[in-house]
């Protein structure tokens, strides 16, 4: 009876340590929603660091000074290029919400063409089928229109509510500041009010765990970065050489946005695209696009062994369990938030995981 207890007892700590780390992360996840200002101010400081050196080593400036010039350049050039690409973010976005009665009323048409087509004896097909078809497709269409002009009628108003953001923007200006003006001070304080073991064990986790995540992290936003990069100029050149295509753009952030994601990759949405703009006709740029996603797919498949290494090991089904999950809690943030906690979790307990979770749980010692 007594072998028993203790069994459960230590199985039921097991699983209270796995939920305090789950709730850990969950926690850490909103406090750092919470203090965002805070930790883009020290990722930008982060960015200035190399620069501010430089600055001290070869011009013999003092820190204030070679602060204040390398954060001058810096959000300088964020700030061009970002009011550059809102400007034309919004641009394409109302053209597409002006434009979106027609793209449905010309994809109802086709469809409905199509159909017609099939009715018309070329397969046969039971009547009743035809009409629930026809009525699902004007329903999918409706519900598509719905979605597509709410999520950018959303997306027009948080890029013109960015006024209203300003005050986030003075903190994080201010924390950048100081940041880069007291570095030194600011770690000493940290390191004098946090107990020393503490700080052994976190730069443990940092090395064997944290450090893979930051540089799969930075693998895949330099590939993300690439892509979005590559098929913004395609398409502009695309657009110059007299090929119609709108919103390039949008269609850029939003291929290099799925490409990042696991599993997921710029083909997903280049494919049918290509399809797309054969089905209406448009077929030099239904090959430009399909070029290009041709090109992409070269570059990233001798890049990305190089530049990620196979980090994340992970099966692809469960990175796909993972990014369901996180995209369950975190909304689509999650898509990508998920696959990163797996590897953090992966980290944390590798010596469990390869001797088996639940068999060492519920397995007596």
């Amino acid at each position: 009876m007594e072998e028993k207890k203790d069994y459960y007892l230590k199985m039921a700590s097991k699983f209270l340590l796995f939920a305090i780390i789950l709730i850990g992360i969950y926690a850490l996840y909103k406090t750092a929603i919470f203090y965002m200002p805070f930790i883009i101010a020290l990722i930008i400081a982060s960015i200035a660091e190399p620069l501010i050196k430089l600055f001290m080593k070869k011009l013999k400036w003092k820190r204030k000074l070679s602060s204040i010039v390398a954060l001058v350049l810096i959000v300088s050039i964020i700030i061009i290029l970002i009011s550059i690409l809102v400007s034309n973010i919004i641009t394409e976005s109302i053209k597409l919400v002006e434009n979106l009665n027609v793209y449905i009323t010309d994809a109802y048409n086709f469809g409905m063409d199509f159909l017609s087509d099939i009715q018309e004896g070329r397969i046969e097909i039971p009547e009743e089928v035809m009409q629930i078809a026809e009525k699902s497709y004007g329903g999918l269409l409706e519900g598509v229109k719905t979605f597509l002009g709410t999520f950018f009628t959303g997306v027009i108003n948080t890029i013109t509510a960015i006024p209203s953001w300003f005050t986030y923007g003075f903190i994080t200006i201010l924390a950048v500041i100081f940041i880069c003006f007291d570095r030194d001070y600011i770690i000493q304080t940290c390191k004098k009010h946090i107990p020393s073991k503490w700080l052994d064990t976190l730069k443990t986790y940092l090395k064997t765990t944290f450090s893979v995540v930051v540089n799969y992290i930075k693998a895949e936003a330099k590939l993300s970065g690439i892509c979005f990069i590559l098929v913004l100029i395609g398409l502009t050149l695309m657009d110059l050489c007299g090929i119609q295509i709108e919103y390039p753009i949008i269609m850029a952030i939003f291929i290099g946005f799925v490409d990042i994601l696991p599993i997921f990759g710029a083909g997903t949405v280049m494919i049918p695209w290509v399809a797309y703009l054969v089905l209406v006709g448009n077929i030099p740029a239904a090959i430009g696009v399909g070029i290009l996603w041709i090109l992409w797919a070269i570059i990233k498949n001798l890049v990305e062994p190089k530049m990620i290494s196979h980090q994340m090991g992970l099966h692809p089904i469960f990175t796909l369990i993972a990014m369901y999950t996180g995209f369950k809690i975190f909304g689509v943030l999650g898509l990508m938030i998920g696959p990163i906690i797996l590897i953090v979790l992966k980290e944390i307990f590798a010596e469990l995981i390869s001797k088996g979770v639940f068999k060492t749980i519920f397995e007596q010692e």
